[in-house]
C-alpha cells in the first residue's frame, strides 16, 4: 500500500528531488513554491485510459501546454516525469520496479488532507493555550507549564522578519529561496518602514523565470492588500493585454501566470468589503468564464476565484454582485458540452454552494437542479451530463445547500434520501464518498440516525472510514458551540470506540481515531495509546493516532508520542504528525526540538520540510531567532536556507488558516487542472 504522507513543505523546485516520505520509500517529489503534500499520488485526471476512480496512469496535462517556462524547467529537472504529476521515472532514486499501479484516489486521506484546516484549526488551537485545573497542576506541576499560551509573533517581530526577507529578495538569492521569500513576504502581508510590499513583488512579474512570475502574481493576492493598484495589476494580468504585457516585461502573459493572477483576485475578493473594488474583480473574471477561447486552467481559476465572494456580505450592492456571479456560473453550467469540458463545469456546483447563504431565495431551485443531475447519472439516463466529476461535485454541493434534516418529512428529507442512495448505489466511487460527507455536513437528528445505520452496515475497510469522518463532521458544530461544556454524543462515541479495535486495516483505524479526536471522546485515549504502542512504526496510521491524541489533549500520551517520533526519525511523515500533536499538547520542548532539526549537519530534505512546516503551524515567536540565524549562515545549503524562509513566513503568517484553505475546502479536487492541483505546483499544493 502506498504510504500517505501529510502536507510536507518544501522550497520551490524541490519537486525535482526525490526523498523517502515513508516506510515504503515510494519516490514522491518534494514540492514547489514551498509546497505541501496532499496524498500518495497525483490527483489530476489522466487521459482516456484512466477511470473515474483513479485507477490507471496519469497521461498528461488537463489543458494545452502554453507555458513558455516549461522547456527551461524540464532542462534543469533531472527527472522530468515528476514535473506536474505522474510517478517516479524508471531509475529514479527509490522508484519501484515495473509498472506502478494508480493510487486509489477515493481514499478518505485525500479528502482530509485537502480540507482538514477548518476542522483542525491547528494554529488557533495551539495559540489559544490550555486551561489546567488547579488540582491537576498541583498533582503534576509539569502541566502548569503547558497552560501557558504559545508566544505568537508581535508586530515588531513581523517587521524584523519582513525586512530580512526583503533584503534576501534584493540581494538576488537563488530560485528556491527567492520563490519561498515571495510567498513568505505575502503571508506577512504588511509594508515596511522604507519599502512597500507591492513594489517589492512587481519586478518579479517581468522575470524570465516562469516560476517567479506566477509566484509573484499569486503573492499579490496572498498579501491581502485590497486596493485599486493591486486589483488593477492582477486584472491586467488576467486580461493579458495592454498593461498586462508591460508588467510582464513587454512579453505575452502566459496561461499559468494568468491563472495564478485569477486565483490571487479571488483571495482579494474574499477579504474585501468595498463594493466598487469587488465589482472590478468580478468584471475581470466573468468574461473569462463566458469565453470559449480561454484555457482550461484559466476558466477553472476564474470559477474558483468567483466562489470566494463573501457569503456573509449582506447589503444591496453585494447581493446584486452575488446574483450576477451566480447567473454567469449557471449560464456556463447549462451549456451543452462534451465530457471533457464538463470537467470544467464540475467546478460550478461547489462554487454555488460556497456563494449562496442559506436564506437566499435561489438556493432551493439550484439545490433541485444539482439533485436532478446527480440522480440522472445514478439512474444511467442518457439525458444531461455524463462526466463523473459532475456527479461528484453535485454531491459535494448538496450538503451546504440543504437545510438540516431534523424530522422525517422536513425540507431536507428528500435531498438526504438522495445522498444516501448515492452512497449506496452510485457507480462512481468518488461520488459515493462525497455524498456521505455531504450528508454529514447537512446535519440534523435524522441525519445522525441515518449515519449511524450506515456505519453499522458499511464495509469496514473502504466505507467505514468515510462514515466515521462524516459522523465527526456532523458532531463538530455542537462541540464548537458548547465550548468547554461540551459533552460528546454517547452513541456516536460508543460506535466509534468499538470499531477502533474491530477494524484491521491501518487506514480505517486512522480514520476512526481521528474521528474520535475530532468529537472529543477522551474515554478513547487509553485504546488509542495502546494501538499507538503496537503500530507506532506504521506511517499510515501512527501519525493520525498522534494527531487524535493531541486533539483530545491527552497528556499521558506525550511520552508515547515522543517515543514514536524518536523511533521514526527517518519517516518524516510520522515526525511531522508527532510534532503537530506535541504542539496541541503544549509540550514546552517541541519548538526547541524543531529548531534543532533545522541546524543538523546533514539533515534530510524531508526532515527539513517537516520541521519548517511544524514550526509554522505552531507559530511560536521563540522559533524566529533560530530561523533567522539559519538564513544568515554562510555554511548552509541553499535548500536549507529556503526551508528556513518557508518557516519564517509560516510563523509570521497574518492568518490563522493557510491562505489556500478557502480554495481547498469543499473543492472537488478530482476535477483538477494543473494550476489548481497537480501534486506539485498548483495553488492547492503550495504551503
Amino acid at each position: 500500500m502506498t504510504n500517505l504522507a501529510t502536507r510536507l513543505p518544501a522550497p520551490p523546485r524541490l519537486r525535482r528531488i526525490f526523498g523517502a516520505l515513508g516506510a515504503l520509500a515510494l519516490a514522491a517529489p518534494l514540492l514547489a513554491h514551498g509546497g505541501q503534500y496532499r496524498g500518495p499520488g497525483d490527483v489530476k485526471p489522466g487521459g482516456p485510459g484512466v477511470n473515474a476512480n483513479g485507477q490507471g496512469g496519469n497521461t498528461g496535462s488537463s489543458g494545452p501546454t502554453t507555458d513558455p517556462g516549461k522547456a527551461q524547467r524540464d532542462t534543469v529537472n533531472p527527472n522530468p516525469s515528476c514535473h506536474r504529476g505522474g510517478g517516479a521515472a524508471a531509475g529514479a532514486p527509490g522508484a519501484p520496479r515495473g509498472m506502478q499501479l494508480g493510487d486509489d484516489l477515493t481514499r478518505w486521506e485525500f479528502w482530509w488532507e485537502f480540507g482538514k484546516d477548518p476542522f483542525l484549526q491547528l494554529r488557533e488551537t495551539v495559540q489559544s493555550g490550555r486551561v489546567i485545573a488547579p488540582e491537576d497542576a498541583l498533582l503534576n506541576p509539569r502541566l502548569a507549564a503547558r497552560a501557558q499560551h504559545v508566544d505568537a509573533p508581535t508586530a515588531a517581530d513581523r517587521t524584523v522578519v519582513a525586512d530580512r526577507i526583503v533584503q534576501l529578495l534584493r540581494r538576488g538569492a537563488g530560485r528556491d529561496t527567492t520563490s519561498a521569500a515571495l510567498i513568505a513576504l505575502a503571508k506577512i502581508g504588511s509594508d515596511g518602514d522604507t519599502w512597500r510590499l507591492r513594489d517589492e513583488l512587481l519586478p518579479f512579474l517581468a522575470r524570465g523565470d516562469q516560476e517567479l512570475r506566477e509566484t509573484a502574481a499569486l503573492a499579490l493576492g496572498i498579501a491581502g492588500q485590497v486596493d485599486a493598484d493591486t486589483i488593477g495589476t492582477l486584472t491586467a494580468l488576467v486580461r493579458a493585454a495592454g498593461n498586462g504585457r508591460k508588467l510582464s516585461g513587454d512579453r505575452s502573459v502566459n496561461e499559468r501566470t494568468r491563472a495564478f493572477a485569477a486565483f490571487g483576485l479571488g483571495l482579494l475578493l474574499q477579504k474585501g468589503r468595498d463594493a466598487g473594488l469587488a465589482r472590478r474583480i468580478v468584471d475581470a473574471l466573468l468574461p473569462v468564464v463566458a469565453s470559449d477561447r480561454q484555457s482550461r486552467d484559466l476558466r477553472v481559476a476564474a470559477i474558483e476565484a468567483l466562489s470566494q465572494f463573501p457569503r456573509d456580505w449582506d447589503a444591496a450592492a453585494p447581493r446584486v454582485l452575488r446574483g450576477a456571479i451566480v447567473d454567469a456560473l449557471m449560464a456556463y453550467y447549462d451549456r451543452r458540452m462534451g465530457p471533457g469540458e464538463e470537467l470544467l463545469q464540475a467546478h460550478v456546483p461547489p462554487a454555488i454552494a460556497k456563494l449562496l447563504p442559506a436564506n437566499d431565495s435561489r438556493t432551493g431551485a439550484l439545490r433541485a437542479r444539482f439533485a436532478t443531475d446527480l440522480q440522472r447519472q445514478m439512474s444511467g439516463s442518457s439525458q444531461g451530463k455524463t462526466n463523473p466529476h459532475i456527479a461528484q461535485s453535485c454531491a459535494l454541493a448538496l450538503g451546504p445547500l440543504t437545510p438540516a434534516w431534523e424530522h422525517e418529512d422536513d425540507q431536507g428529507a428528500e435531498t438526504a434520501a438522495l445522498l444516501l442512495r448515492t452512497f449506496r448505489r452510485h457507480k462512481d466511487h468518488q461520488a459515493r464518498r462525497f455524498a456521505i460527507m455531504a450528508l454529514g455536513r447537512l446535519g440534523g437528528a435524522e441525519t445522525r440516525k441515518a449515519l449511524l445505520t450506515e456505519f453499522d452496515r458499511s464495509n469496514k475497510a473502504l466505507e467505514r472510514p468515510w462514515v466515521a469522518m462524516a459522523l465527526a463532521v456532523l458532531e463538530l458544530p455542537a462541540r464548537r458551540s458548547a465550548g468547554p461544556d461540551y459533552d460528546p454524543d454517547g452513541e456516536i462515541t460508543h460506535r466509534l470506540r468499538a470499531s477502533l479495535t474491530e477494524v484491521r486495516t491501518p487506514s480505517a483505524q486512522a480514520a476512526i481515531a481521528l474521528a474520535l479526536g475530532l468529537v472529543g471522546d477522551t474515554g478513547a485515549a487509553d485504546a488509542m495509546r495502546k494501538l499507538l504502542r503496537k503500530k507506532g512504526h506504521q506511517s499510515d496510521v501512527a501519525g493520525y493516532l498522534c494527531i487524535a491524541l493531541g486533539l483530545l489533549r491527552d497528556d499521558l500520551s506525550t511520552g508515547e508520542i515522543r517515543a514514536v517520533m524518536r523511533a521514526s526519525a527517518r519517516q518524516s511523515t510520522i515526525v511531522f504528525h508527532c510534532t503537530q500533536a506535541l504542539g496541541l499538547l503544549g509540550d514546552p520542548n517541541v519548538v526547541g526540538d524543531l529548531c534543532g532539526e533545522l541546524t543538523l549537519d546533514e539533515p534530510s530534505l524531508a526532515r527539513l520540510a517537516a520541521a519548517a512546516s511544524a514550526l509554522g503551524q505552531i507559530g511560536d515567536r521563540r522559533s524566529l531567532p533560530a530561523l533567522l540565524q539559519l538564513v544568515d549562515r554562510d555554511d548552509v545549503t541553499p535548500l536549507a536556507r529556503a526551508f528556513a524562509v518557508v518557516g519564517l513566513g509560516s510563523v509570521c503568517d497574518k492568518d490563522n488558516l493557510p491562505w489556500n484553505a478557502a480554495y481547498a475546502t469543499d473543492c472537488n479536487y478530482r476535477a483538477s487542472t494543473s494550476t489548481l492541483t497537480d501534486g506539485a505546483a498548483g495553488i492547492l499544493d503550495i504551503l
